[in-house]
């Protein structure tokens, strides 16, 4: 089955649900994150800009097993190595991850989600890591934050109509981790 099959799959369970309990009993795969990274197709971070299904799935913390949904939006943003930020109404704390303020922030300077790339090798257009970083306060625009608690998004994946990879939440390290897709809406085979 293919990573965007499993991951409309996945999207259908969640939309079918009517309670959290339903989500966690209804949903029989740990992830949907495919066997095996993709490194080259995160080239196609550009193409993300767009509003999404997000599924996260905890592996190990306070909550290993449990599963959470919502809405994911994404916009542009004309900035080297920071192509998007956005918004999303996932309820971290159901995974056992750090909120760290407003996750539905569309401001621009303190976004509630924020895509960070890093270049790869000598060729400044190959990307080597894409992660998105959840909570206004850690998104501050005027404020580069060392250490405190983080939530964030590791994409080892990019597919026309979806994208996933891991994710990861502490103070000092991860203390809960687990795997994560997102799927476009209105996303066809």
């Amino acid at each position: 089955m293919s990573r965007l099959r499993f991951a409309l799959a996945a999207m259908a369970v969640i939309a079918g649900c009517s309670g959290r309990g339903d989500l966690q009993t209804s949903l029989e795969s740990p992830s949907c994150r495919p066997a095996s990274s993709d490194p080259a197709s995160l080239n196609r971070v550009r193409e993300l800009a767009g509003e999404y299904q997000l599924l996260l799935v905890a592996s190990s913390g306070a909550r290993p097993g449990a599963s959470t949904g919502g809405s994911l939006v994404l916009a542009e943003r004309d900035s080297v190595g920071v192509p998007f930020y956005g918004w999303t109404d996932i309820d971290l704390e159901a995974v056992g991850a750090h909120r760290l303020g407003d996750l539905s922030s569309t401001s621009p300077q303190a976004p509630g989600v924020l895509v960070l790339t890093t270049p790869g090798g000598s060729d400044p257009a190959m990307v080597r890591s894409v992660t998105l970083r959840f909570g206004s306060h850690a998104n501050q625009a005027d404020l580069l934050l060392f250490d405190g608690a983080y939530t964030a998004l590791y994409v080892r994946w990019i597919e026309r109509d979806a994208f996933g990879g891991e994710w990861a939440s502490g103070v000092q390290g991860p203390e809960a981790s687990g795997s994560f897709c997102a799927v476009r809406h209105g996303a066809s085979e």
